[in-house]
């Protein structure tokens, strides 16, 4: 319930300390500014607890109001009790932007509150996920993890999607893993095939991801590489972990493909993984001049022999 009374407090008469106040405060100074020129249009959410208030939404409006030596003009809610007090929050910030972080602090702030239907169809709408989108059976996975790794998920280090492998590994493995999400930011494929690969080739080997990460020695950075580049070499890694022979058929390549093309700068690659046999030759260029050179390039490394040996390694597989 809302009443329709405005009532006015002195900043510090409003108690802004509340856990339920999961959106960040403002820093920009927008709502200085706005105040300073034209004053506090819309007014502050409280609960009024004898002479306290105890700030529902608003945070930004206090703070800006309090730099300028203003009262804060505030209506007064009915709550009762911290799941509300939230969810009014909640609702009075639905037009902001709530990325990743600030999904994960509301979730873990109400999944022990709340029960998960209840979680889904009250909170999610008001973060604009859908009840029973794919994402909220993601946060609500998410949510029977440790918190270990919330910081690398605040933080866009980690994909949402990658609770679906976490999830499988044991604690063990998980503290393996997290070292590799600290500093590097994964997208969502990179970051699912690389823990996919780990966990398929435990399963495989009977060995915990643990004792794979340290047999096979996959370094979390190397000197003068970027993340971009790390991210490319552990995928890498993990992929050829996970499929040796489909490793040695892809430096047999890498081989080849260096003699041909030595000197020019066409690339090959195979076509499906080796699987049919094919392979793709291209090039870029943004002249004439380019454009003639890359012809005549082509004309050259079409005469190796390389190729017959490029092409048998497909139909080896």
């Amino acid at each position: 319930m809302i009443e329709s009374q405005i009532y006015s407090f002195a900043p510090l008469e409003i108690d802004c300390s509340g856990e339920w106040l999961l959106y960040p405060s403002s820093s920009d100074g927008d709502f200085r500014d706005s105040i300073m020129t034209i004053g506090q249009l819309v007014p502050v959410l409280v609960e009024i607890d004898g002479v306290k208030a105890k700030l529902i939404a608003g945070r930004s409006r206090v703070a800006a109001a309090e730099s300028l030596g203003l009262s804060v003009k505030a209506i007064a809610v009915i709550a009762g009790d911290d799941v509300s007090r939230a969810l009014i929050h909640l609702e009075e910030n639905r037009s902001r932007v709530a990325d990743d972080a600030l999904k994960l602090a509301v979730f873990r702030y109400l999944y022990s509150r709340m029960d998960k239907k209840e979680l889904s169809q009250r909170v999610a709408p008001l973060l604009g996920i859908k009840p029973k989108a794919r994402d909220m059976k993601l946060w609500l996975e998410w949510m029977e993890l440790s918190h270990d790794f919330d910081g690398v998920l605040a933080d866009g280090n980690i994909p949402l999607a990658a609770v679906t492998v976490l999830s499988k590994l044991s604690e063990e493995d998980k503290a393996a893993v997290l070292p590799y999400f600290k500093n590097l930011g994964w997208s969502r494929s990179n970051a699912v095939n690389f823990l996919t690969w780990l966990y398929e080739t435990s399963r495989r080997d009977s060995k915990s991801v643990a004792t794979i990460l340290e047999e096979k020695d996959l370094s979390l950075a190397r000197e003068n590489e970027s993340p971009k580049d790390g991210v490319a070499r552990l995928c890498k890694s993990a992929k050829q972990i996970r499929y040796p022979a489909f490793s040695e058929l892809l430096k047999a390549q890498e081989k080849i493909v260096s003699e041909i093309c030595v000197g020019t700068k066409w690339r090959v690659e195979s076509v499906g993984n080796f699987e049919t046999g094919e392979v793709m030759l291209q090039t870029r260029f943004k002249s004439r001049d380019v454009m003639q050179r890359a012809i005549e390039d082509l004309s050259s490394i079409q005469k190796s022999g390389g190729w017959d040996e490029l092409f048998e390694l497909g139909r080896e597989k």
